[in-house]
């Protein structure tokens, strides 16, 4: 069975390998996503007895995980780009040109929310076909308040610029995944699966809305250097312990294997939550 501990590994992989202030101009939802995938991959190392575990990203241009892993990372995407890693391939993740079983590992984040309905069901298939170990598949799902949360993060996002967001429009036009029903298709698979969420709503609308809020047309208001603190105080305090029943993204961790996910983070101090909370609403009301 593998065992596997989100909020404990989480705050160890974080506090050995992180540097807060090289990521404190990226979008926090976006870095934690990579930092969760290392986390659990790190985890499977010691439980498969594998040094340095193969893993491929399905849909990942652009990936940070190499960034906080050391695993053999491979990476397939539709999109041909000039990507410094050789180990990029450029496929269609419904018919990927891999042999069975030829990866340790793979991963996707949020990418499953981008496949169109009917074909989702062919893109799990392809990733538990070319596993011989884990599938960690991150995502949006059709949660409780999660579709709200993209309505109203696109609604300032449009106040600012006039127009919808490209990711957040396609989720709306599109419907989510819904969680179960996936699940439900890796144990038709043959697997066993287990999932958490990460980033509770309120969070994840407070740090979307800073991300808007990084774009250099509104240098002028001196956002940018005070949402880099935010940022790290998010990603130093909050996100190692971030994890919430009606978080926005999901994590599902299926193998052959049994799977068991230890649902029992450390709680957030209150102090630290209400200081973040004031510090993010603050920098938003400021326009």
């Amino acid at each position: 069975m593998f065992t596997f501990n989100p909020s404990g590994k989480l705050t160890e992989i974080s506090d050995n390998i992180f540097d807060f202030d090289k990521y404190s101009s990226f979008d926090p939802t976006f870095v934690s996503r990579y930092l969760i995938q290392a986390s659990i991959i790190d985890a499977y190392k010691k439980h498969a007895k594998t040094k340095r575990p193969s893993v491929l990203d399905v849909g990942g241009a652009g990936s940070l995980l190499d960034a906080f892993s050391d695993a053999k990372l491979h990476i397939i995407d539709i999109q041909p780009i000039d990507y410094p890693n050789k180990n990029y391939t450029v496929g269609n993740a419904l018919n990927m040109p891999f042999k069975d079983k030829q990866f340790d590992v793979v991963i996707s984040c949020d990418v499953l929310e981008h496949i169109k309905k009917d074909d989702r069901k062919q893109f799990i298939k392809e990733c538990t076909r070319v596993s011989r170990g884990l599938v960690i598949i991150s995502a949006p799902f059709n949660l409780t308040g999660v579709r709200l949360a993209e309505i109203s993060a696109n609604n300032f996002y449009k106040s600012l610029t006039g127009d919808d967001h490209i990711w957040l429009k396609e989720h709306l036009q599109d419907e989510l995944p819904e969680l179960y029903q996936t699940k439900r298709i890796f144990t038709d698979l043959g697997f066993g699966a287990g999932y958490f969420t990460h980033t509770s709503l309120d969070y994840w609308q407070l740090l979307t809305r800073l991300s808007f809020l990084m774009a250099p047309k509104y240098s002028k208001h001196n956002l940018a250097d005070n949402i880099q603190i935010i940022n790290k105080f998010y990603l130093d305090k909050i996100m190692p312990k971030d994890f919430s029943d009606t978080g926005y993204r999901s994590f599902i961790i299926a193998a052959k294997d049994n799977i068991h996910i230890d649902k029992t983070p450390d709680r957030l101090d209150a102090d630290l939550e209400n200081t973040f909370s004031l510090l993010t609403e603050i920098i938003v009301d400021l326009l």
